[in-house]
């Protein structure tokens, strides 16, 4: 892994004397390491330096830059003022906080959302299809490649593949646009006046209503918030065939990301946090839909 000291190097541009620049590193980054970069007392920017496998977890470091600057460039994500060419970049710090997991919505950061969403489905599209079925199935296929021999893994590997011959890809409602695949409330900071979306390395042409299970389901939204959300990123789309999508990406949704824990651990064994989350995930109904 390269150290910090070599990214500071490459950002050298835009820092001051590496000797007064500090860092901190925040806690919720899964899947690779942030930092907040401060100097003289001041909070400057958050730099996001990526450790995962970006083959084996279906990302496309070259889309993610070209999505997150087109976001930025029209207020949705906080402007970036530096990246390479291994993922690794650095945005301006916002003071907005993210949002905590147990979040409850008032109707009004509903409607927020939804015209976030809007916005990010009318970004330029790339090249990136991001099919969360292909998805799922290129996750198994890594469990089940990284894990032959292994007794549990391939326990497991045939659980969530018995999930997976249950689910059932809605028909298209909405054309492909360009989605973020991952809005849940760590990669939303909201206060009352600003609201910006981040992390982006799922990003890729897909069904928006996808987007909207993800919203749906990790921010807590209740049916009625559910309606909401599609009515006002919508009023047009067919209401309850709309709905009825949405409910099936939900699944969709909490299969990925407990095909995602579990790779991540056969991927990398070092990660026991991992493994210890996806049986977490799995064993509890509010998280797992199939449990």
């Amino acid at each position: 892994m390269t150290r910090l000291s070599e990214y500071f190097v490459k950002m050298a541009d835009i820092l001051p004397s590496i000797t007064d620049v500090e860092t901190t590193l925040f806690e919720e980054g899964f899947s690779n390491k942030v930092y907040l970069v401060h100097w003289s007392g001041v909070s400057r920017y958050v730099l996001r330096i990526p450790y995962i496998d970006s083959e084996a977890f279906y990302i496309n470091r070259n889309e993610e830059m070209h999505v997150l600057k087109s976001a930025a460039a029209i207020g949705l994500s906080p402007k970036v003022v530096w990246n390479d060419d291994e993922g690794g970049f650095a945005c301006e710090f916002v003071h907005q906080p993210s949002l905590d997991w147990a979040v409850v919505h008032q109707d009004n950061e509903v409607e927020r959302i939804a015209g976030a969403l809007k916005k990010t489905h009318q970004l330029p599209k790339g090249n990136h299809e991001y099919s969360i079925f292909k998805v799922i199935t290129h996750y198994l296929d890594g469990i089940n490649a990284y894990g032959k021999g292994n007794v549990e893994f391939e326990r497991e590997y045939d659980y969530l593949l018995s999930l997976f011959k249950q689910l059932t890809p809605p028909k298209e409602i909405v054309p492909p646009v360009l989605c973020h695949n991952d809005l849940n409330p760590k990669n939303t900071l909201i206060d009352s006046e600003q609201l910006w979306l981040i992390d982006w390395e799922y990003s890729g042409v897909g069904d928006p209503l996808f987007d909207l299970a993800v919203v749906a389901k990790s921010h807590n939204l209740d049916a009625r918030q559910t309606r909401l959300l599609l009515n006002t990123y919508s009023p047009d789309l067919p209401e309850q065939a709309s709905l009825n999508a949405i409910q099936e990406y939900v699944k969709a949704y909490g299969l990925r990301e407990m095909a995602w824990l579990l790779l991540k651990h056969v991927i990398t064994p070092e990660d026991t946090l991992s493994l210890s989350y996806y049986y977490e995930f799995k064993a509890t109904p509010t998280l797992n839909p199939f449990a």
